[in-house]
């Protein structure tokens, strides 16, 4: 018997329809459960690289402590060697040639920190030299991207 009102052919238009969103919902469901997994993942990335950070940092703290006992040591070695230095030099030449050494070794140390000094102000000039290529270039690069067309 024919079906004048198409009743069974809306039935199947419904049918295929829902299973249409059916599998669509299944897509989005996998989705869904992919970028939970891949939420997931980051997570658990981020207490990885967490654990790890805080390993470095428990190492960091017990390498410093040895590299601190180490430089005291090896301050205290060269003060004692200094002392003695001072001791025997004094012996041999006299107090007043001692204070000729000192004043000898405090012109060193000038001219160690004033060359400090200016190879810092050479090297924030070469850093303000820097800056002022990369804007220029930076300009150059706008113009050429966007200047003419305005």
């Amino acid at each position: 018997m024919p079906d004048p009102f198409g009743l069974s052919e809306g039935a199947k238009t419904l049918s295929g329809s829902l299973d249409a969103s059916r599998e669509a919902s299944k897509g989005l469901s996998k989705s869904i459960e992919g970028i939970q997994q891949d939420g997931l993942d980051v997570a658990q990335k981020k207490a990885h690289e967490r654990r790890r950070a805080l390993r470095e940092a428990e190492h960091k703290k017990e390498t410093a402590l040895i590299k601190a006992l180490e430089d005291w040591k090896q301050k205290k070695q060269i003060s004692e060697k200094e002392a003695n230095l001072k001791i025997d030099f004094v012996k041999k030449y006299g107090a007043k040639e001692w204070e000729a050494v000192l004043k000898i070794k405090l012109d060193i140390e000038n001219m160690e920190r004033k060359n400090n000094e200016e190879f810092q102000h050479d090297l924030k000039e070469v850093r303000k030299v820097q800056f002022y290529c990369f804007a220029v270039a930076a300009l150059i690069a706008w113009y050429l991207t966007w200047g003419y067309k305005i």
